[in-house]
């Protein structure tokens, strides 16, 4: 069953469309060929000579883009967060959710996430390598994901006359948080096998929703009314 959030969800630019021009193009291939070869054969396997290479480029034209090889692997990372971060904005627009109520708001969040997590591929994987060993990047990692979950937080909040908690702030901080580590959770692959992983993506998106809708006493959502019936 697709809920009715997936209305909304639809409008998301997922990739970035634009015209390119020619350096533009070049730049794109080299980030494309450095993200194979990170995750075929790791950072140090990644040489600018089989980066230009894969990319049909030259060494000098890798130069030119990238002042060595760790401003190209910061690139990787940068061509990822900045695609989140552009996500997460346009998820946050109050236009998306104006007639939304909070359990549209997270049953749409959940799903959004679940979409973001599926997405990516080859880009996440190398993005997960490049800032493997690098604390700065993780947190500035940390922070873009701190930053949509705060947006999500803002229009629950302004919603709350829905909620049947006596703290709303807190309890709508909590649900965002325990959905976040779920979500986490359930897309690490060093985590071990649980009931978080191995449902499908419409059963988990059910289930936590009638978790945070507890939490927060809201009616028992839709999807499992429906599932109960």
């Amino acid at each position: 069953m697709q809920m009715t959030q997936d209305r909304w969800l639809s409008e998301l630019h997922w990739r970035r469309e634009s015209q390119q021009s020619r350096g533009e193009r070049t730049q794109s291939a080299l980030l494309d060929a450095a993200e194979e070869l990170i995750v075929e054969n790791g950072i140090e396997g990644a040489s600018i000579s089989d980066i230009a290479k894969r990319a049909k480029s030259s060494i000098g034209s890798v130069y030119h883009h990238f002042k060595d090889k760790k401003a190209l692997l910061y690139a990787v990372f940068n061509r990822m967060t900045q695609a989140i971060s552009d996500q997460n904005a346009q998820a946050a627009d109050p236009e998306l959710w104006k007639n939304a109520s909070v359990i549209d708001l997270l049953d749409g969040y959940i799903a959004f996430r679940l979409e973001q997590s599926n997405a990516g591929g080859l880009s996440k994987r190398a993005m997960a390598l490049v800032m493997a060993d690098d604390p700065e990047l993780k947190e500035h990692l940390a922070e873009i994901k701190r930053e949509g979950n705060l947006s999500l937080k803002k229009l629950i909040m302004e919603r709350s006359c829905e909620i049947n908690h006596p703290d709303p702030d807190f309890a709508v901080g909590f649900v965002i948080d325990q959905i976040s580590t779920m979500l986490y959770a359930r897309s690490d692959p060093y985590q071990k096998r649980s009931a978080l992983v191995e449902s499908d993506d419409e059963t988990f998106r059910s289930e936590v929703l009638r978790i945070a809708c507890g939490v927060l006493g809201l009616p028992e959502h839709r999807s499992a009314r429906k599932q109960n019936g």
